[in-house]
């Protein structure tokens, strides 16, 4: 189920963006049909990850976190 999904890969303890191990939260949308903005050119890339897998939740480190909901997430690797 979509529950047990999520409580393996927040056990994984790991940040599903840059692969840290520090400060492990979740983001998460209400709907997937908030992920498209209107006039938004190139999804930015935790919007890409959740659509591709169609779930409203991503596993995020606290930095991580924060860059996705100011929209200052930066792909490098942020460990």
């Amino acid at each position: 189920t979509e529950r047990n999904e999520l409580i393996k890969r927040l056990l994984a303890d790991t940040c599903e963006m840059c692969g840290s191990t520090v400060d492990v939260e979740v983001h998460h949308v209400r709907a997937l049909r908030d992920l498209n903005v209107k006039g938004q050119r190139e999804k930015p890339k935790w919007v890409q990850i959740m659509a591709a897998r169609k779930r409203k939740t991503l596993v995020v480190c606290r930095t991580c976190h924060l860059n996705a909901h100011d929209g200052s997430w930066n792909p490098r690797k942020q460990q």
